[in-house]
């Protein structure tokens, strides 16, 4: 099929009909290992160490619809992540025997129970999605096979994820600069210098918003009480839900955390949840109360460095994020970790969001451990996530556990929403797109963090 033989290059966009074997061809040609690419002479680069020669090289996700910008060296584990996404880490045979017994504390999101209205009401419309599905995901998963094979990336397992080595020298760019200076793509994306995105994205966003599911922190709760590599687990709040990106709307991981936080404050009513009238704000209110904050003087700087933010799709980070909360007098504690020393940052990152979490302990006899508190606004280069959680296991390996605003929850996660009760028979592989530990971490030397006071 035509559709399937379409290739567009990461590096540089050029698109050709000839499929797999033109595509290499091109990337031999064009994009050899240790000479320029097209892109990244177009895009620039980023210097993580200002005069120590080390550079980083961003190219954008090949899978249709993502158009995620990330460093050349993350490309991997992201197609991963997509496969983990599209379920192609699971088979029939993995799937969990559930129970039809509901949870008070959790359940599908409004799209999901209006799908299965619609199924009852059609029979045979189930048959159809279903197989809709399976298609959708056969073709998602030859793609990520593809490119991987046309990167010479190694194929997941399950045996293990494959390790790569750490970035030298990196640290988390200055986001503001000191002298207000306007900042480039490396610190605003790829849209850096747009006006206004485009019509049909700002349809899209209004129309659609974003994808929401509430009850997952419940299903993982139950999938790390199954696993056999847990020592002790902590969780935020149940109904905290994990807001997602649309497909093709690009990088507004910014604000899919902020709305994952403000799904909390609305459910908690806590200090300034009487803004949100009950419901997640838009990527356009956000916007809308960053330019406000701006004008009333909270991190007004930001303004110059970025030529204003309203209608674009410039990346946001934690600056905003905290000028967002204390716009609308929310309580929330920004927190800043930089070491130059290899592990140093990650270790702290761990500690924090460990005793951060233990502070909600109610019963230590738990071996997981189900708090009420908020979410983490969680900021490294390039990216941001929401944490919701921290593990432990048995060999002393610590791991955060993570909502990632760029990837969906798989069916197979789905699908256990609702449920107090089920069996998995691989659990550890359920959770793997939710932990984030030193293999992801350790690339790094500077995180940020955002912490919303609880109630």
């Amino acid at each position: 099929m035509a559709e399937d033989k379409a290739m567009a290059c990461p590096f540089c966009g050029w698109t050709n009909p000839g499929g797999e074997y033109e595509m290499l061809l091109h990337l031999e040609t064009y994009h050899a290992e240790g000479e320029d690419a097209s892109f990244r002479q177009e895009q620039g680069s980023v210097s993580e160490n200002p005069g120590s020669g080390e550079n980083i090289s961003y190219v954008e996700c090949p899978i249709d619809g993502c158009e995620e910008i990330l460093p050349l060296q993350e490309l991997d584990y992201h197609l991963e992540l997509h496969s983990e996404e599209s379920g192609g880490c699971t088979t029939k045979e993995l799937d969990p025997v559930t129970p039809a017994e509901p949870d008070p504390h959790s359940g599908p999101s409004r799209a999901h129970r209006a799908a299965q209205r619609h199924r009852q009401s059609d029979p045979g419309s189930e048959v159809n999605e279903r197989q809709g599905k399976q298609a959708k995901e056969a073709r998602l998963g030859k793609a990520i096979t593809i490119w991987k094979r046309l990167l010479k990336i190694p194929v997941f397992t399950s045996e293990g994820v494959h390790m790569r080595a750490p970035l030298q020298n990196e640290q988390l760019p200055n986001k503001h600069s000191p002298h207000g200076k306007r900042l480039g793509k490396a610190h605003l994306g790829k849209y850096a210098h747009e006006s206004r995105m485009p019509e049909w994205l700002v349809s899209l966003l209004k129309r659609e918003g974003q994808v929401t599911s509430q009850g997952v922190v419940s299903v993982l709760a139950v999938l790390l009480e199954q696993s056999p590599s847990t020592k002790h687990a902590y969780l935020c709040h149940p109904r905290v839900q994990h807001v997602s990106k649309l497909k093709r709307e690009g990088g507004f991981c910014g604000y899919r955390n902020i709305q994952m936080l403000a799904s909390y404050i609305i459910e908690v009513k806590s200090k300034g949840h009487e803004h949100f009238c009950g419901t997640i704000p838009s990527i356009f209110q956000i916007q809308e109360w960053i330019e406000t904050a701006w004008d009333l003087g909270i991190n007004s700087q930001a303004r110059l460095e970025t030529g204003g933010i309203r209608g674009t799709r410039k990346y946001i980070g934690t600056p905003e994020a905290v000028a967002v909360f204390r716009l609308l007098n929310i309580p929330c504690e920004p927190h800043g970790i930089k070491f130059s020393e290899p592990g140093k940052s990650e270790a702290h990152l761990m500690e924090y969001v460990e005793n951060y979490f233990e502070l909600g302990v109610q019963d230590p006899t738990q071996r997981v451990h189900r708090t009420n508190l908020p979410p983490i606004y969680f900021q490294h280069l390039g990216h941001s996530l929401t944490i919701i959680g921290f593990e432990k296991l048995k060999n002393g390996t610590k791991q955060l556990l993570v909502f990632d605003p760029s990837f969906h929850d798989s069916s197979y996660i789905v699908r256990l929403i609702g449920q107090t009760s089920f069996k998995h028979p691989a659990p550890d592989l359920a959770l793997r797109a939710y932990r984030r530990g030193n293999d992801y971490l350790k690339r790094y030397r500077s995180f940020e963090l955002v912490k919303l006071v609880p109630p």
